[in-house]
């Protein structure tokens, strides 16, 4: 029996929860698809994630109503700005999670920091000319996830960024173990050394990379990785597409798919699905990922999300998917930390343990 179908009433809880649920937090893209704003409106890099530039800092603090007022009354007073050109951030996550096979045995529990990084932006010329860095600093040693020169006010609001960075592709997700961030390769695990060109005129994004294909390293070979996503953002509806090509010696691997999201009163929903056509060796292959997700905002503090994840890694291989249901709590604790409760059940093939095993995380996020 393949085992999508044995997942069968596990997708039609989330398909009930659907109907039920919905929205937005900070460090997730919902917080923009649910509000119709770009992610340039409230990153330093515009096509999202790492360091939040002004008005991504003040929302927290003016836009969100945490649950411990008396612990937020100060929050205003807190500014991440060195100086008049130098502003600092930081994200840190740490928590426990527990995980079980699916029979029950096995089961394991640890506490671990999942994720820190630390931000500075040197605005040299301002709302022209930036230098930028997000150093990985936990949990591993330190490193670098990006660092580049950014240069804004061009043509049709355009901008370029040249050095190491996050490439665009898809929706920015903070969860790397969704098959659609994973399985694609653009996740905040895989950076590349290159030049991104971007344009964001009116309700339009375009963002287009040309980078090693190396992952970070250098190249040694005349080919280059191409990527690129296209949004239009015409709140409540926000529609994209996205595309990739990559030609290493002796493999190429194309990468495509569409994402959208549509907000219904406090509910947001959406979705992302893509193809990965690969051939390394003389072989070939093609998978196939998605991503759909409900959340619901709650009295401006509380986020309820019902998520599903879908993955068939071999297109000539039957009953071989993997999938994975979400349901999670976030809570904005105060202006700068959110707690968050997660239950994900994975059904995969008999063989694939990890892939079986249900988990239950809680986890705290500080950030600014």
């Amino acid at each position: 029996m393949p085992c999508f179908n044995r997942f069968r009433p596990s997708w039609l809880f989330v398909v009930l929860a659907c109907v039920a649920t919905a929205t937005d937090i900070v460090a997730e893209p919902y917080i923009a698809l649910r509000e119709g704003l770009k992610c340039g409106t409230c990153h330093v890099n515009h096509t999202g994630g790492g360091m939040r530039n002004g008005y991504g800092g003040m929302f927290t603090q003016t836009e969100i109503s945490p649950l411990f007022e008396a612990m937020s009354e100060s929050a205003l007073d807190f500014s991440a700005d060195l100086g008049p050109s130098i502003t600092i951030g930081a994200d840190f996550i740490a928590g426990n999670e527990t995980v079980a096979a699916s029979n029950g045995s096995d089961r394991q529990n640890t506490f671990d920091v999942t994720s820190g990084n630390l931000y500075i932006n040197a605005r040299l010329l301002p709302g022209r000319m930036s230098l930028y860095f997000d150093e990985i600093v936990a949990p591993g040693g330190a490193a670098s996830r990006e660092a580049f020169v950014l240069l804004e006010g061009l043509p049709a609001s355009g901008y370029a960024k040249v050095g190491r960075m996050l490439l665009p592709y898809g929706i920015r997700m903070w969860d790397d173990d969704a098959f659609v961030r994973r399985v694609t390769g653009f996740n905040y695990d895989s950076q590349d050394l290159g030049i991104e060109v971007g344009f964001e005129p009116g309700p339009l994004s375009l963002a287009v990379a040309v980078s090693n294909g190396t992952q970070g390293g250098r190249d040694n070979d005349a080919g280059k990785q191409v990527s690129s996503v296209l949004t239009w953002w015409h709140s409540p509806v926000v529609l994209g597409a996205s595309f990739a090509y990559n030609n290493p010696p002796g493999a190429e691997r194309v990468v495509y798919g569409p994402f959208a999201s549509v907000r219904m009163g406090p509910l947001t929903w959406t979705g992302e699905a893509d193809w990965v056509a690969e051939t390394a060796s003389g072989v070939s292959n093609d998978q196939f990922v998605a991503f759909t997700s409900v959340d619901m905002w709650v009295h401006q503090a509380i986020n309820l999300r019902a998520a599903f994840d879908f993955h068939d890694p071999f297109d000539a291989v039957e009953e071989d998917e993997r999938s994975r249901v979400s349901l999670s709590v976030d809570a904005f604790l105060t202006p700068f930390l959110t707690g968050s409760i997660a239950y994900q059940l994975r059904d995969s093939v008999p063989q694939d343990a990890k892939g079986n095993a249900d988990g239950l995380s809680l986890s705290l996020h500080a950030h600014f």
